[in-house]
């Protein structure tokens, strides 16, 4: 395994010089970018974050337009759905180094970790997101339980609530689509060398222009190094990336967009999980409840060369025309493969005295693969007095999942006769790994579906929206020994929306909407009778309501309320098997501010309600209870301050709170509510002739102690058991940049 990560370490900076030498290509090219006709017909890309305003003292956080998939780009304040954008501006000013630390500025979402910091699962409004069905990139589906850089996204879309109507079956978690970095207009090559924690220092060379005749060719090239130890003594982090986008415009109308990345990230030695059996019926371990929050820089919550080790190559190409200015047609098609050593640690409490055992490795997929494809057309026009947008299209997947033949998990401690205790955790000496008896394809999902849908527009101020999607749905499980376990396949699976819009005056819209949608079904974990079973389709629906108010040119003031129910699956604590037991049913509202209040002053967060209630389960126990690690409340703001005074100097303040969350499907234990707060302070200036732009942030200030993730064990491959996270320590950040 040593061997294996050395390799893996020398290849990562092998990337890191390609990226820097592709770079160095860029800027020795002819500029012919620059040279272009002043009129050229092709449609230009530029990027967020360019401008004098961007990377500077500024913050760009106004909302713009989102990618509603088959529905094309919409202005967020016209979309008569709960829509929100993370701007590349706040990406780069909080230093985000992946895509968790993206999303924790946006109230209505949760991330789930499973097996590891870095393998989670987005959710919104309280419902747990899927493997692929609710994640994608540029549109595409794509693996969302691997790692994912910040360095390499111009921003993060996500559509709260349901959305089977338009990106067919999925669960209602929403839909969070990664908007990847493309060519400049203008020639960009820009050099980050920054600091985390104690001593992880990461190199980073982002460059970009436009060559050949007319600058018809865009080229964007990003390449990051970074290692070193973590916030916990003896820890270690080492990642890499490169990455590159290429788009080629043949004609005025056409343009073809090719994205190829690759990312690795191997982390040893954080803090494992805590897992507890409260509220379980005849656990193996006794009735254990949540203890309060670890101090997470200890040594012993971790153990050495224990973590998770991830790579993720992918490759995307789109053709989008434009016939005229009605009428635009796009393809594209997308290939992922993420290969995860899950090294991770479980620390299963054995008594509410803070006693635990200690295991390493997690019996989790070690490999998925996806093949994903998309195609709109999209059109505009009047009709007996009336405008219509329509949209035609189809979107799908292949998603293939190997899993090992054997168990990989061993156990580290304590010896017999030896204890270890939370107020008192030990290390224990490393443990080969068993032999896994190599992979085998445990399961396969197919999903492809037709989407047709109409925005009616009556006149300037009502619109009625309506959109259908028909999905066809294929499952597939197997055994060690190759043997179908489960096999289920349905065409004709209907996913409608309607959605009606009113603007009683031109700054304000309100809206109303009803939904349903299909969701695959979830797949037994390891451990259950019916491991690797694939579950028959769900039926979700959601009623919401809403209202978006312009403020102020580029501020806008988002209030919703919403309903929504899915079938919910565990683990049957007689049986062992894995169903469905009940329903989830979620409501609640929300409240979300995003754009600039005045020149010297830019935000974006709100405040999140949601009652999150298992129902119908016939068992008194857990009827009507909370749903696990679910908030009533939530709020996360980040205010970015750049006076006219102090030119050149701006400074941040983010605040993260969430109410108690329930620990246990009986609700018998509960993680307290905590909030958190990071500062920061930016200053840009001339450096030698260049641009370039200094940036510090404490993250979590107070040094609180919180357990970031809260989840029931199944969603994490723990029969019976509940699993837990610590939160981020006190962490500081700096960096400096350079625009060449």
């Amino acid at each position: 395994m040593e061997t294996e990560r050395t390799v893996a370490n020398v290849l990562g900076a092998a990337a890191f010089r390609s990226g820097l030498s592709l770079i160095l290509l860029l800027t020795t090219a002819p500029v012919h970018a620059q040279q272009a006709r002043e009129g050229s017909q092709f449609e230009s890309v530029t990027i967020t974050g360019t401008s004098d305003r961007g990377y500077a003292t500024g913050a760009d956080y106004k909302p713009g337009n989102a990618d509603l998939g088959p529905l094309g780009d919409l202005p967020i304040k016209d979309a008569p759905q709960s829509v929100t954008v993370v701007p590349e501006d706040l990406i780069v000013n909080q230093q985000a180094r992946s895509v968790n630390d993206i999303l924790r500025y946006l109230p209505s979402v949760e991330i789930r970790n499973q097996q590891g910091f870095e393998v989670s699962r987005p959710q919104s409004r309280g419902f747990q997101g899927s493997v692929v069905q609710n994640t994608r990139i540029d549109g595409l589906n794509v693996i969302g339980t691997t790692a994912m850089p910040a360095e390499y996204l111009s921003g993060i879309e996500v559509l709260n609530g349901l959305a089977g109507a338009l990106y067919g079956p999925q669960t209602p978690a929403g839909v969070f689509n990664y908007i990847l970095k493309r060519p400049t207009d203008a020639p960009l090559y820009r050099f980050i060398q920054s600091y985390d924690w104690k001593g992880i220092l990461t190199e980073q060379v982002d460059a970009g222009r436009r060559v050949g005749p007319d600058g018809r060719v865009g080229l964007r090239v990003n390449a990051l190094h970074g290692e070193g130890e973590d916030y916990v003594s003896g820890s270690e982090l080492n990642r890499s990336l490169l990455s590159a986008a290429v788009d080629l415009h043949l004609d005025s109308g056409t343009v073809v967009e090719a994205d190829y990345s690759y990312y690795r990230t191997d982390t040893r030695g954080l803090p494992g999980s805590i897992v507890y059996f409260g509220g379980k019926l005849n656990p193996p371990s006794g009735s254990t409840i949540l203890p309060p929050a670890i101090d997470s820089t200890r040594v012993g919550y971790g153990q050495p060369d224990a973590g998770a080790d991830l790579a993720t190559h992918m490759a995307l190409v789109k053709i989008r025309h434009r016939f005229n200015e009605n009428w635009t047609f796009e393809v594209g098609g997308l290939y992922e493969g993420a290969f995860r050593n899950l090294l991770g640690i479980t620390n299963t409490l054995i008594d509410n005295k803070g006693d635990f055992t200690v295991t390493k490795n997690f019996n989790a997929v070690p490999y998925f693969n996806i093949y994903s494809n998309a195609a709109y057309l999209n059109g505009r026009f009047d009709w007996f007095g009336t405008r219509n947008d329509v949209a035609i299209g189809t979107n799908g997947f292949s998603n293939g999942q190997f899993s090992y033949r054997n168990s990989i998990a061993v156990k580290l401690g304590p010896a017999p006769g030896q204890v270890d205790n939370l107020s008192d955790p030990l290390t224990f000496p490393i443990k080969p790994t068993p032999a896994n008896g190599g992979k085998y394809e445990s399961g396969q999902l197919l999903v492809q579906s037709i989407i047709v849908g109409d925005t009616v527009h009556f006149n300037e101020r009502t619109m009625l929206q309506a959109v259908l999607s028909s999905s066809y749905l294929a499952s597939t499980s197997w055994s060690t020994k190759g043997a179908v376990t489960s096999s289920d396949s349905r065409s004709g699976q209907l996913s409608p929306t309607v959605n009606f819009g009113y603007k009683p005056v031109a700054e304000l819209l309100t809206y109303a909407s009803v939904s349903e949608a299909v969701e695959q079904g979830e797949q037994a974990p390891a451990g259950t009778v019916n491991v690797n079973q694939i579950l028959r389709p769900y039926h979700d629906h959601q009623y919401e309501i809403g209202a978006k108010y312009a403020v102020r040119p580029g501020l806008l003031v988002t209030l919703d309320g919403f309903r929504m129910t899915r079938p919910l699956a565990s683990t049957n604590a007689i049986t062992n098997v894995f169903q469905v037991v009940g329903t989830q049913r979620n409501w609640g509202g929300e409240l979300f501010v995003q754009g600039d209040a005045t020149d010297e002053l830019s935000l974006m967060g709100g405040w999140t309600y949601v009652d999150a209630r298992l129902v119908g389960t016939g068992a008194a126990a857990t009827n009507g209870k909370l749903v696990v690690g679910v908030p009533h409340h939530k709020v996360d703001f980040v205010v970015d301050y750049h006076p006219f005074f102090a030119q050149g100097l701006a400074g941040t303040l983010a605040v993260h709170a969430e109410s108690e969350r329930a620990a246990t499907n009986v609700n018998n234990s509960f993680a307290p509510s905590y909030a958190t707060f990071d500062l920061g302070a930016r200053y840009t200036t001339g450096l030698l002739s260049h641009h370039a732009t200094v940036r510090l942030q404490v993250i979590n200030v107070s040094d609180t102690r919180y357990y970031s993730a809260i989840a029931d064990g199944n969603i994490v491959g723990s029969p019976g058991a509940n699993t837990a996270y610590s939160g981020t320590p006190r962490t500081l950040q700096a960096s400096i940049e350079l625009d060449l």
